[in-house]
């Protein structure tokens, strides 16, 4: 399966579970606005977000080269997978069975506070007592996290991408599904325990393609002798180190927006799940299949391969990435009010979020550069870099956010995140080039010149056309502009001759005139 070809399956299916929990986000919206609930859902919440962005990433980065070395040396994976099953199925029942008994120091750790407020009309509740109770009730998801980055890495060494990207639909269903159902026999609860089925669901899909590859699901207890296991071991410290600097700014994130009044926590909750959905559906595209891709390269010593596929994706994330930051500055505010404004969710909750969108939509390329530099660090078999970078990373987040809240309120906050990504995005990629030589070429900075030229022509004619598109009913409105702009920018980039724009729309026309070409 071609890179592409890999990617558009991905997209598709990405969208498809973004959506899902797009639906997810509107119904509680509609339901708590931006009070105390939605504030303890979002604290808690953070924790299994939090762990599902760190665990599948570091199996995956430790497991991938070596699996990917032993499969091509015709090795077998086998006895290596049950080791591995039996490390991850212990270590996070432990770690679900600490977090259930110290919810409540983790909660106020979180920035949860002890203090009672309106939950709704007529109702009052302890933002502190509620967060701790959905605390305990996802912590088991914990482990069903762990077998979905497990089950995932395995899938994707095998060169199999279709079911761990089906999971994130598996998980959005249920977890709507389970709403529905149990927020109004359990209430605010219903939440919580929604979000552990959710989690529950999201394995499923990738048990049948263990069965497919013929992984046995047994324990396994002797570690000591396998050599594979050792290397990996010593490379996943730093790995877990890392990614767990890496999502310490969401974790920072809710302790500085919990002082700030109530409803900020969801406002800029809100506002990042609208910006991690080009993120996931883009750079998962292109991550996910790059970094075996990478792996493979590095283990047969073809640098300059490695280097060209790295510009590559780079490139492509930069056309993608770049207009989708423009579209959430100029409309912030029409975006977030057909998206959210119903139900309780107000006008003043459209002000919050909308103050947020534009600040993470400027996160949006650092994001997705530094993730995709970090793979390929992790592609050389170099975990330590990534950690310190991160560290800096987070030193920057705190630093940035002491001089921006003041200033911006929450929308410091993510502008923050938008300062933080930058500059380890930038700080990862000169360290690289040391490290393997020049990285981009002449075509990288003529993309470059292009993409800023379309986003620029873009933007201005929004900024012209508005007048007339807002009197529109606000659907067609975003509809017509949206459309209306990605028109504009990509018939800037082709006419200007933009090679990765030529070569995405000659495939798709060769696609699509593939079955009549074929016919006799």
């Amino acid at each position: 399966m071609s890179l592409l070809k890999t990617a558009s399956m991905i997209v598709v299916l990405t969208l498809v579970g973004r959506l899902l929990g797009f639906f997810r986000t509107i119904y509680l919206s509609n339901i708590y606005g931006t009070n105390g609930v939605t504030d303890a859902f979002n604290t808690a919440a953070q924790i299994p977000l939090t762990l599902y962005l760190i665990v599948p990433g570091a199996i995956n980065a430790v497991l991938i080269p070596t699996m990917r070395g032993m499969l091509e040396k015709n090795e077998q994976t086998g006895p290596l997978y049950q080791r591995m099953f039996t490390i991850v199925l212990v270590i996070f029942t432990i770690i679900a069975a600490l977090g259930i008994v110290f919810a409540r120091p983790i909660a106020m750790l979180l920035g949860a506070k002890d203090e009672v407020v309106a939950f709704g009309p007529g109702e009052l509740g302890n933002v502190l007592d509620l967060t701790t109770e959905m605390l305990r009730l996802m912590w088991p998801s914990v482990v069903f996290i762990g077998l979905a980055g497990l089950w995932s890495s395995v899938s994707n060494a095998n060169q199999h991408f279709f079911t761990p990207t089906l999971s994130t639909v598996a998980n959005g269903a249920v977890v709507i599904v389970s709403m529905y159902l149990l927020v109004p026999v359990y209430g605010s609860t219903g939440l919580a325990i929604a979000t552990t089925l959710g989690y529950l669901a999201a394995i499923v899909p990738m048990m049948f393609t263990m069965k497919q590859f013929d992984y046995q699901h047994r324990l396994a207890f002797h570690w000591r002798e396998d050599q594979a296991l050792r290397e990996m071991g010593e490379r996943v410290v730093p790995i877990l180190i890392g990614a767990v600097v890496a999502q310490a700014t969401s974790l920072l994130e809710k302790s500085f927006a919990n002082g700030l009044g109530e409803g900020k926590v969801t406002a800029l909750a809100n506002a990042n799940q609208l910006v991690q959905m080009p993120m996931a559906i883009f750079v998962g595209a292109f991550t996910l299949p790059l970094f075996p891709l990478l792996a493979s390269f590095v283990k047969r010593g073809e640098m300059d391969r490695m280097k060209e596929t790295l510009q590559k994706g780079l490139s492509y994330l930069l056309i993608l990435l770049l207009p989708v930051t423009v579209g959430f500055i100029v409309y912030a505010e029409p975006i977030i009010r057909l998206v959210f404004e119903r139900g309780a969710f107000d006008e003043h909750s459209v002000m919050l979020t909308a103050w947020a969108l534009p600040f993470y939509g400027l996160a949006l390329y650092g994001l997705a550069a530094r993730d995709l530099i970090t793979r390929a660090f992790y592609a050389l078999e170099n975990t330590r870099t990534p950690v310190i970078v991160g560290a800096f990373g987070v030193i920057v987040y705190a630093a940035a956010n002491l001089l921006l809240i003041p200033v911006f309120d929450h929308g410091g906050i993510a502008l923050g995140a938008a300062i933080s990504a930058g500059s380890q995005a930038l700080l990862l990629f000169i360290l690289l080039w040391r490290n393997v030589g020049s990285l981009i070429q002449r075509s990288f900075l003529l993309t470059t010149a292009k993409t800023l030229l379309g986003c620029a022509v873009m933007a201005a004619a929004l900024i012209v056309v508005d007048p007339w598109l807002s009197a529109l009913p606000l659907w067609l409105y975003v509809l017509v502009g949206v459309g209306g702009a990605a028109i504009v920018y990509f018939a800037v980039l082709a006419v200007f001759k933009e090679q990765l724009v030529s070569e995405l729309l000659v495939r798709v026309l060769k696609r699509r005139s593939t079955p009549a070409d074929s016919s006799p």
